[in-house]
């Protein structure tokens, strides 16, 4: 099941993408010393179908981190993304764009994420 501000997890850990999951003190430390939250797009296509998503959300830390990390989800949609007609074509190319400079940000989101699930559990005592 997916944490949602309604569901926070259980353990007070906020899974993102990468190594490890984080608790919010920990992001919030992190985002407040310069690091973004991220998310990649890949595109996978075949013939009459494409298909267009996100990735979970990476904390990163400077924008070469963001560049290579963008730059392996480039390669799985060049590799699989431009077969299909039309949006193959179309979706590609920006994914590409997306990824090559610095991702999605998602800080605010999660940020406001963050301090939505904190509403829910109220007050700590």
């Amino acid at each position: 099941m997916d944490p949602t501000p309604a569901n926070p997890p259980a353990s007070g850990l906020v899974p993102l993408a990468g190594p490890r999951p984080l608790f919010p003190e920990e992001i919030r430390a992190r985002v407040a010393d310069g690091a973004r939250l991220v998310r990649f797009e890949t595109v996978v296509s075949a013939v009459l179908f494409t298909v267009r998503w996100q990735s979970g959300v990476y904390l990163t830390h400077s924008w070469q981190e963001r560049y290579l990390t963008g730059v392996w989800y480039s390669a799985a949609s060049l590799l699989l993304g431009p077969w299909g007609v039309p949006w193959g074509l179309i979706y590609t190319p920006l994914a590409l764009w997306v990824n090559l400079t610095g991702g999605i940000d998602a800080t605010d989101e999660v940020l406001a994420w963050l301090d939505a699930s904190e509403k829910a559990d109220g007050p700590q005592g």
